[in-house]
């Protein structure tokens, strides 16, 4: 018989308390650390991007309700707050390698990751149909931001997952033993 394993992504069997190695636990943290900054960064970028082209103001800094707003813009206004089309681009594809290496690396991890992301973008979709809310803003506006919160829940939901599982397999039995054999 196979020992039980607590999971794939930590691969401690139950009732051990060795898990994996320190350096690789590192790395993963900041693999994903960095794989959902930069996705929620180009999800502000995008959401930014299509604020911008549904509002009935031009993307432009000019003549708005009869006033010169000219002199408020600033080269952050034009950069950031209103993102080109090519920074629309680079954004959306960075964000779809950060989210698609996420998905790659821990699928065979994280059994309920697809469940997560599928709750979520229904979600989306329900709250963009409520409020009324482009098929472009859902897509381009909502979903970048669903994708990051689906990353993030993913990543603490096993966290919690295997702490609890730990904290249920080391019972006072567990723990007793442990210290006789050293």
């Amino acid at each position: 018989m196979r020992p039980m394993t607590c999971c794939t992504y930590c691969g401690g069997k139950v009732g051990e308390r060795q898990w994996r190695s320190s350096k690789r636990t590192v790395w993963d943290w900041l693999s994903e650390t960095t794989e959902i900054g930069l996705g929620t960064i180009c999800g502000g970028v995008t959401w930014r991007f299509m604020v911008e082209s549904e509002s009935a103001q031009a993307q432009e800094c000019g003549n708005v309700n009869g006033q010169d707003t000219a002199a408020a813009c600033s080269d952050i206004d034009i950069g950031l707050l209103s993102p080109s089309p090519s920074l629309m681009l680079v954004s959306c594809l960075v964000f779809g390698c950060c989210v698609s290496s996420f998905v790659h690396r821990r699928q065979d991890k994280d059994p309920f990751q697809f469940l997560v992301y599928i709750v979520l973008l229904g979600i989306v979709v329900i709250v963009g149909h409520e409020t009324k809310a482009s098929a472009n803003m859902i897509l381009l506006g909502y979903y970048p931001w669903a994708m990051c919160l689906a990353m993030a829940i993913s990543i603490a939901g096993h966290s919690l997952y295997r702490e609890w599982k730990q904290s249920v397999d080391t019972g006072p039995g567990e723990m007793e033993k442990g210290a006789l054999l050293r």
